[in-house]
């Protein structure tokens, strides 16, 4: 294996840039098919739906669910295509997937459930505030919205999570010692640490924090565990900790709700100019719905560049504190150089694909930081 100057597999970097490439690529066909549909839906497509869904002569209720419905599936099978190459033929062809396609099936029928789920419930009852509260409707929706967030965030890793994916509790007693022994050190609340198996479907590691309360917990995949020394996996659990140490879920949560609060206010005017130009005929007209979305997706643009800044600055925080814990830069730089070519993550990314999709530091940065650590006077 040649490596470079910053520890990074050669080949695998190599191998990364191709990967890379071809997703941008296919994101620009991805975002143009997609805009090309959202003008289809704006300029009449949504009101023919609409048109076809009241000749049935259903109940209100029942109308509004089956136009959610027919718009869920018409938008997925345009979508479908894409999610196949990105999601499975790349991910087999660059190794990146232990998958089977009967696997990758049940998953995407378990997803496209949710989805449906979901799209019909938030329509129904985005619909229903827009008709009670024309004028507030927005604030009603920013509100529930917040508690439905905090549901998710205790339910995904009891219930949405394990749905793809088997949890079992760490069972390396050294590892779970080490990480008891950091979380002490770290003054930090201990919280359960579990096995993700990841092997199953993927040859990608990670490792997060997930849950909320008495669901919160660090999750390792058991790729991560079989692949990395125990003093890499001890440098990324240490990351981790320095998310709970400095109430990252909590800030999170905060800064996405003043957000998603502004971009609702100012969608809802934007909104309320525009629909009557677009033949809709109430601010509460289903056939409404392609366009609000369309706006709240044009209102929100702008803030992704900055939401990925402040992830990115979050995570090297989090590098930082790991390293000072661990007193142990070299194998947190080895860790980083695994994780990015295990992963295909591209270690020294274009200043502008950095600020246009990257939620972390690139592996180069995160390798760099490291040595100025070891080479810094004790």
């Amino acid at each position: 294996m040649s490596v470079d100057a910053w520890g990074f597999d050669v080949e695998r970097q190599a191998t990364a840039r191709r990967l890379r490439s071809l997703r941008i690529r296919l994101s620009a066909i991805r975002s143009a098919v997609a805009a090309a549909l959202t003008l289809t839906l704006v300029f009449g497509g949504a009101g023919a739906l609409r048109d076809w869904v009241l000749s049935l002569h259903v109940p209100s209720w029942a109308a509004k669910v089956t136009f959610l419905a027919a718009l869920f599936a018409f938008v997925t099978a345009i979508d479908l295509p894409f999610r196949y190459v990105a999601g499975y033929r790349w991910d087999r062809a660059f190794g990146l997937s232990s998958q089977p396609f009967a696997g990758w099936l049940k998953d995407l029928a378990k997803s496209l459930g949710l989805g449906l789920a979901a799209t019909v419930a938030v329509g129904y009852v985005l619909l229903w505030l827009l008709a009670i509260w024309p004028t507030w409707w927005w604030l009603a929706a920013w509100m529930m919205s917040l508690v439905v967030s905090i549901v998710l965030a205790f339910l995904a890793p009891i219930v949405l999570v394990p749905l793809f994916y088997r949890f079992r509790p760490l069972g390396d007693p050294d590892l779970r010692a080490r990480f008891e022994s950091l979380a002490a050190q770290a003054k930090v609340p201990i919280v359960g640490v579990f096995e993700l198996r990841a092997s199953e479907k993927t040859r990608r590691s990670n490792a997060a924090v997930m849950g909320l309360g008495r669901t919160r917990r660090v999750v390792v995949t058991d790729t991560l565990l079989r692949e990395f020394r125990p003093e890499e996996v001890e440098t990324v659990l240490a990351h981790e900790l320095a998310h709970q140490k400095f109430l990252d879920p909590l800030r999170g949560f905060v800064l996405g709700s003043a957000t998603s609060l502004v971009v609702l206010a100012v969608a809802a005017w934007i909104y309320g100019i525009l629909y009557s130009s677009f033949g809709i005929r109430s601010i509460g007209d289903i056939a409404g719905l392609p366009l609000l979305a369309a706006v709240l997706g044009l209102v929100s643009l702008p803030l992704r560049p900055l939401e990925l800044w402040w992830s990115r600055a979050r995570e090297a925080r989090a590098d930082r504190f790991s390293l000072e814990l661990t007193h142990d830069p070299a194998n947190f730089a080895t860790a980083m150089a695994k994780l990015h070519d295990q992963n295909l993550g591209v270690a020294d990314p274009k200043p502008w694909e950095k600020w246009l999709f990257y939620s972390h530091p690139p592996g180069r940065e995160r390798v760099e930081l490291a040595r100025s650590i070891r080479a810094s006077p004790a």
